[in-house]
């Protein structure tokens, strides 16, 4: 005769403590996927060639280093907001 009891499987939804690191997480790798590459061409265009009539050798330059420091923004900014982020419950700190 055939096993006729009914197996509960229990569904584990997202963590509601995990939501708010894994929406920062999100949100920055967005930004260091979209921000440094648009601003490079926005300010190399507008701004360099455009507006300040530079060579184009020299516009690729300037809007490389708009670049780089747009990243590096972006890392002080995530390194700021993992601070500051609360540290759950669940795990006691090491007090000396």
């Amino acid at each position: 005769m055939a096993d006729t009891r009914t197996t509960h499987v229990t569904y584990y939804g997202p963590d509601q403590d995990n939501i708010g690191p894994f929406r920062t997480l999100l949100v920055f790798t967005l930004l260091m996927v979209t921000a440094p590459i648009s601003l490079y061409f926005m300010s190399k265009t507008i701004v360099f060639e455009g507006m300040l009539s530079m060579e184009e050798n020299d516009a690729y330059f300037y809007g490389a280093i708009v670049a780089v420091v747009v990243v590096h923004i972006i890392l002080v900014m995530f390194v700021v907001v993992a601070f500051r982020e609360k540290p759950k419950a669940g795990f006691p700190l090491k007090q000396d």
